[in-house]
């Protein structure tokens, strides 16, 4: 499994710490709490930053994820303030790239990649115990690493069976499909950093196809607030491959999306 090098560690609690702190406290359903924590981690990222202690794209990382828990507590000012640091922080990835070099860092993405999606998961239940959102793959017990990653099959027939649906009934079918297909795409994305396999060449079709489902759907006329969230996600993985100028494009336009 690889697992992110402690360099946004801060002094006597780490960033891990935090982000599983923060996703605790907002599962019990204590919201602003749980925002308040996720910012603490933020603000260290930045100080870090001032002193080469943290990558640019681990802040990016934290900034995108605070921007929606920011958005999600009707804070939109404060959202837009965070997304706007973070374009500035994709603006110097695309012209000059990272700093320094780092060791792995793409678990810190991953995981919170994997908090995002969390709500669309099923309820946990004796057979299938849920996973502990905000915690690093590797620190998941085993049982339930397994049915989490078991499910991946299931989950591309699934896929595939509404895809031939949403064909004949893109009104009825589109919005299931787009939900279902996110899930695939953040399973598959801990499958592959957990093995060490290649990251960017099998996992970017899953992107793009997300992509290219919430097009359709905002076509449609119905919610674009999913295209916005696949341009995001697309942008964000984009960083861990080391692709910042497609990523850059991606976060620009997904704030040219409509609300």
């Amino acid at each position: 499994m690889v697992r992110a090098q402690s360099v946004g560690d801060a002094d006597g609690v780490s960033f891990w710490f935090l982000m599983q702190w923060a996703a605790e406290l907002q599962a019990a359903g204590r919201h602003d709490e749980a925002l308040g924590v996720f910012t603490d981690g933020v603000h260290d990222g930045r100080a870090r930053l001032e002193v080469g202690r943290v990558p640019l794209a681990e802040l990016t990382w934290r900034l995108a994820h605070q921007a929606a828990m920011l958005e999600a507590a009707g804070r939109h000012a404060e959202a837009d303030r965070a997304r706007e640091e973070a374009l500035a922080l994709l603006a110097e990835l695309a012209e000059t790239g990272e700093r320094k070099t780092w060791s792995n860092i793409v678990s810190w993405w991953c995981t919170q990649f994997a908090w995002s999606g969390r709500s669309a998961e099923p309820a946990a239940c004796s057979g299938a115990p849920a996973p502990a959102f905000g915690t690093d793959v590797g620190h998941w017990s085993p049982d339930v690493r397994r049915t989490y990653f078991d499910g991946l099959p299931r989950l591309e027939k699934q896929v595939a069976d509404l895809g031939k649906a949403a064909a004949a009934d893109p009104d009825g079918c589109l919005p299931d499909l787009v939900l279902l297909h996110r899930r695939l795409t953040i399973r598959a994305t801990l499958d592959r950093n957990r093995h060490a396999c290649g990251f960017h060449g099998p996992l970017r079709p899953l992107f793009d196809e997300q992509v290219a489902l919430t097009r359709r759907l905002a076509g449609t006329g119905q919610d674009q607030v999913p295209l916005r969230q696949a341009l995001t996600d697309r942008c964000l993985f984009l960083i861990a491959a080391r692709r910042y100028g497609e990523a850059y494009d991606d976060w620009v336009e997904a704030f040219a999306v409509p609300d």
